[in-house]
């Protein structure tokens, strides 16, 4: 939907996807690229659209069976699931102490990165300023990353859905002191709430977990 709003054929190979796990980094690529060589206007609409589709295709389906469209169902009180209830996992840790920011980049997509920190990487930012690339609020960000001996978030809050992912930033937020709501749908072959909650306890933030009738966890298309 959004490469056909950027104005781009999207490759036949994005719907015959299978193995979308395994195979979803060449079309985020190839969306990244059309919404790069594409104006503001239409990158806005590109994207909008998106947003649009997903609200509209994707289904929400009530502890009663009644299933709707996501939009139907945060627009209507009356078919969402019963309320859950709360479990707080304080961690007894000091806050983690950042000493510098280290990232990986590769002129070409998909190629294996060097590593890149503090002034390298600013360098290489700043010229993406100066190329109007990225705004100059994102060197600063990384200018004051550097600068700090620690980094407080425990007067934050952030909203996870899918918390348990591999490429998420849970461990991240704990260890800086956030305070984490969760979501992940209860444990099934693999233990992954009880590997949250270890990650929380020994870290310096709060995690507050989703219960229902004992069980921790919480499905976002049922619940």
């Amino acid at each position: 939907v959004s490469m056909r709003g950027f104005g781009f054929v999207p490759d036949a190979d994005l719907s015959n996807q299978k193995k979308w796990r395994f195979g979803y980094m060449p079309h985020i690529v190839a969306v990244v690229m059309a919404m790069a060589n594409s104006d503001d206007k239409t990158a806005i609409h590109g994207t909008q659209a998106a947003l649009d589709y997903i609200y509209t295709s994707m289904r929400y389906v009530s502890s009663k069976g009644v299933e709707v469209s996501l939009k139907e169902a945060m627009e209507n009180t009356q078919i969402q699931g019963e309320p859950l209830q709360t479990k707080l996992i304080s961690g007894e840790s000091k806050l983690s102490s950042p000493s510098s920011v280290c990232v990986k980049y590769s002129e070409q997509p998909l190629q294996k990165g060097t590593p890149l920190d503090q002034d390298s990487l600013i360098e290489l930012i700043m010229s993406w300023v100066e190329a109007g690339i990225l705004e100059k609020s994102a060197v600063e960000s990384v200018k004051y990353f550097h600068s700090l001996n620690k980094l407080d978030l425990s007067d934050k809050y952030f909203a996870m859905l899918g918390a348990s992912s591999e490429m998420g930033p849970l461990e991240y937020l704990l260890g800086f002191g956030a305070n984490v709501l969760a979501v992940a749908r209860p444990d099934g072959s693999r233990p992954k709430w009880s590997q949250m909650i270890d990650l929380a306890k020994q870290s310096a933030g709060n995690l507050y977990c989703p219960i229902k009738e004992g069980t921790i966890g919480a499905n976002l298309l049922t619940e």
